[in-house]
């Protein structure tokens, strides 16, 4: 966050360009657009003129595009020397793919493209606004009242600016008034015709600010487009009412003036009167009429807006109000004897004492005022501060602030506190109303059982930054339900996951509670005093008391293997691939397959996760391994690192990237019989096309330990991908999940039909939750526990009996994961898409995607169950720096899952020492 604060100068300038532009009838402008054309949504260009007399240096200017948020980036910087002749166009054309695909070539190119919804902007050399366009209220970019967005629908169509009489591009100041659908459009280029541009006179919309009882003048400016001929040449002004009435908000005027030979502005000022109580704005307009000969009139009317800026005195509850943004936003307040809270590095945070905080559990108490520099105010110094009413990105604040010390050491207002109910983990009853933290929004908060839910994320120049927490000492796991926000499908009967709205930022070093750049592994709990804040789109704690109740390790191994019993684990390495491009996809994933450097780095880094994360499991599914000889490195590798000595196995399947399942085996504890896929050659009709059902065919184990015989089957699902959506490629991977479960269930059930008495398990990746998502309960119909009722996908009857037991239940829930996801809501709840890369809501979200099914002989068996962690706990930095280390620690990041073992009762099983 102290880069973030560096850096926040960058976006007070971008903001402030955005929110103080006044319409101009500037030379250039925006004369037609398209944000969506035939091809898609690349396929747009923007075409600029010139309505000047003379041509223009567009050299360093920017073309800028908003979102509907109001996330605003610079999609081209024109190159210098870039010219635009009087009467001239010049086009810019989206180069992305299926992008601009118009007959008229581009005079210039950009590559990321404007949303439909967004706006648009041409801003000079100095980061002035020159034009701007917005299609929606939301746009950081617009002029007035926006236009309507054009939609999804891939057509040629767009906007075109209207001429004025005198032909010239007409600017108002308002977007839907100066702007018409076209379609199809015809843009130009600098090559098309140009127009001579006749003489012309155009006036600009004024604004004012009024402090207080004194008069002020509003000046006005008339704009001529060439220099005015000799004698000059007269225009009539004259002022009318708006919502301001003359002689009273301000003094009327009519008048003629003269632009002077050669000249090509003329001024005048409007008075305005002061007053000294708030009022609402007002504006009046200006209209030029009756031009010297031969001159014509372009843009004839201005608007002149009267901002009353009076002072109000308020408590932070009235300026905070119970919305997202600010009551008072914009205005200038007085408020008096607020308690300090939090100090940091360009601002404070400050609270109404008890005795004055409002009621109402929907405004808070607290705000933040913006110093720009270190404070010289102290935690329980009683102030006084003037300022003005700001919104930093969603965060309310006091801006230009005069503070004043009028007592010290004064008792602290009382925190809220943060536990199982509050903030609300019911999104239908947020703590908030319409949001789970507005109400605290920079008041004091107390959080007496936190757990840190990821490790440090990274920013900017900052290894160890943010992390995620829960304040109710629960991670921030996968519930029961349909996917938030996702319609409950017709027929299922189950409730919605409620999304976990409980799980919010903590950035500990902002107020100075922790050291910058510490490292927190997830898992590890806290207690913490300090404030809530908002980060670029997303609820923040930020402590200023902080300190850990349990500092997890990492990695965290399991226990070894207990005497008398046999350990059988799982472990998805995600793609563990050789360096040898013979597949349809690259096995890596990526553009390319792993070097040899890479590959053997990989191998030391899942021995050591074999070895000491998992403790040397007596057999151990893998998946995700690309070939038989890369499995063979790994036993390799073990053998180099540990002594024991592992058989491996492994029989191609069907994964167009080559990825498959295979076994580890001690070779000291266990002896192999035999080893099969099952179901290799099954088919289903996939869009009229017969493909087979398993990419990773299950692979059967069958071996003994002592005089226990028992067997193992590996298994590797279809990944979850798009199951949630709406879409014909969503019920196309349901169906083929459904027929993966379906077919493995029958392979189970043969085998309990085959030899009741012996044990079986099925582990590995599945792919899926150890309860339904309502679409297609894939471990349950493997386990013969399958709800019809729950899913949308029906069985009729469950093929295994009697059904499987799945181990993950036993687990704690707080460990109950071995996958991390992070669900991506969207702007709901307050959250926002406040910056790049910030999709508004996105919740770390724990998941149990692996899993041990046992049968009835197994569970009779069944001593434990344990989770290695190394893979899904560590900050950002720690994963990068482990591939380096040079001792076990290198296991940490190794994958993007978590391994498990699982440990059985077999009393002729003795451990080797080694």
């Amino acid at each position: 966050m102290f880069a973030k604060l560096a850096q926040r100068g960058l976006w007070l300038l971008l903001a402030g360009v955005a929110s103080t532009f006044a319409a101009q009838a500037a030379d250039v402008s925006i004369d037609q657009f398209r944000v969506r054309g035939p091809a898609g949504g690349n396929d747009e260009f923007v075409e600029l003129f010139n309505a000047g007399p003379a041509a223009i240096d567009l050299s360093a200017y920017k073309f800028n595009a908003s979102n509907a948020s109001g996330s605003i980036g610079t999609r081209l910087t024109f190159p210098a020397g870039t010219q635009l002749a009087s009467g001239c166009h010049l086009l810019l054309t989206n180069s992305a793919s299926s992008g601009y695909s118009g007959s008229v070539p581009g005079d210039l190119t950009y590559a990321t493209g404007v949303t439909d919804t967004g706006g648009l902007a041409l801003l000079d050399a100095d980061g002035n606004i020159v034009d701007q366009v917005g299609l929606s209220t939301g746009s950081a970019y617009k002029a007035g009242t926006p236009l309507a967005s054009l939609g999804s629908s891939n057509t040629d169509q767009g906007y075109q600016r209207r001429q004025t009489a005198a032909g010239l591009p007409q600017n108002t100041g308002d977007n839907s008034a100066d702007f018409v659908t076209v379609s199809p459009t015809q843009p130009h280029n600098s090559t098309s015709p140009c127009v001579a541009m006749g003489p012309s006179l155009s006036i600009a919309d004024s604004s004012i600010s009024v402090h207080g009882a004194g008069d002020v003048a509003m000046p006005f400016t008339i704009t001529m487009n060439q220099a005015a001929p000799s004698g000059g040449t007269s225009v009539h002004v004259a002022t009318a009412n708006g919502s301001a009435t003359a002689g009273v908000e301000y003094e009327a005027l009519d008048t003629t003036l003269t632009i002077a030979a050669g000249e090509t502005q003329a001024s005048f000022n409007v008075v305005v009167h002061g007053r000294t109580t708030p009022a609402d704005d007002k504006s009046f307009s200006v209209t030029l009429s009756d031009p010297g000969d031969g001159v014509a009139l372009g843009d004839a009317t201005a608007t002149g807006t009267i901002h009353y800026d009076i002072p109000v005195q308020a408590e932070i509850w009235q300026i905070n109000g119970s919305g997202q943004r600010a009551a008072l936003l914009g205005k200038s307040v007085l408020t008096y004897g607020n308690v300090v809270t939090a100090v940091g590095p360009l601002g404070f945070t400050m609270q109404t004492p008890d005795a004055r905080a409002d009621a109402s559990p929907l405004t808070s108490n607290g705000v933040y005022v913006f110093t720009n520099s270190i404070p010289t105010v102290h935690v329980g110094d009683a102030v006084d501060v003037a300022a003005r009413v700001d919104d930093y990105y969603g965060l309310t604040e006091l801006k230009n602030a005069t503070v004043n010390v009028v007592d010290r050491h004064v008792r602290l207002p009382r925190a809220v506190v943060f536990d199982r109910r509050t903030p609300s983990p019911d999104p239908d009853h947020l703590s908030c109303g319409a949001t789970n933290f507005q109400c605290f929004m920079s008041m004091r908060v107390r959080i007496d059982h936190g757990m840190i839910n990821t490790g440090n994320k990274r920013f900017s120049s900052e290894p160890y930054a943010e992390v995620s927490i829960t304040a109710n000492g629960r991670r921030s796991l996968r519930q029961p339900g349909v996917v938030f926000g996702v319609p409950v499908p017709a027929g299922v009967d189950l409730p919605n996951w409620s999304g976990n709205p409980e799980v919010f930022k903590m950035n500990t070093a902002d107020f100075g509670a922790v050291p910058l750049n510490t490292p927190f592994n997830a898992g590890s709990t806290f207690h913490a005093e300090g404030v809530i804040s908002y980060d670029f789109g997303a609820y923040t704690f930020i402590p200023t008391q902080f300190r850990l109740a349990y500092a997890a390790p990492m990695p965290r191994p399991v226990s070894p293997t207990p005497l008398l019993a046999l350990r059988i684990g799982a472990f998805n390495m995600e793609r563990f691939c050789d360096s040898v491009f013979d597949t349809t996809y690259t096995c890596s994933g990526g553009s390319k397959e792993p070097t040899p450097d890479a590959v053997a780095l990989k191998t030391r880094r899942l021995s050591s996760y074999v070895g000491s994360v998992l403790q040397l499991p007596d057999v151990l599914s893998a998946e995700e391994v690309e070939t038989l000889p890369i499995l063979q490195g790994l036993a390799t590798q073990i053998l180099a690192d540990y002594g024991v000595a592992y058989d491996a196995y492994l029989l191609p399947g069907h994964d167009p990237s080559g990825i498959n399942v295979g076994f580890l085996v001690r070779r000291d504890r266990v002896q192999v019989l035999s080893v099969q896929q099952l179901a290799a050659g099954e088919t289903w009709d996939d869009d009229g096309h017969t493909a087979f059902i398993h990419d990773h065919p299950p692979l059967l184990l069958t071996a003994q330990a002592g005089h226990t015989r028992f067997q193992v089957i590996s298994v590797h699902m279809k990944a979850r991908s798009n199951v949630d959506d709406d879409t014909a490629d969503a019920e196309r991977d349901r169906e083929k999940r459904f027929l993966q479960a379906k077919s493995l269930a029958s392979q189970v059930q043969a085998l309990q039909q085959a030899d009741p008495r012996m044990p079986l398990l099925v582990v590995g990746d599945f792919n899926a939750y150890q309860f339904t998502d309502g679409w297609t309960d894939v471990v349950n119909l493997v386990a013969g526990r399958y709800d019809d009722n729950q899913n949308l996908l029906k069985l009729g009857h469950n093929i295994v009996q009697p059904a499987l037991w799945n181990a993950v239940n036993t687990v704690p829930p707080n460990d109950r994961y071995s996958f991390l996801y992070t669900q991506n809501f969207g702007e709901i709840q307050g959250y926002t898409r406040a910056g790049s890369g910030n999709p508004g809501r996105t919740v770390p979200t724990f998941q149990v995607l692996d899993h041990a099914l046992l049968n009835v002989p197994a569970r009779l068996r069944f001593l434990d169950m344990q989770f290695g962690r190394a893979d899904l706990d560590a900050p950002a930095q720690t994963v990068d720096d482990a591939a380096s280390a040079s001792d076990w620690t290198r296991a940490i990041g190794v994958s993007d899952h978590d391994g498990f073992v699982v440990d059985l009762f077999v009393p002729l099983i003795h451990r080797r020492l080694h």
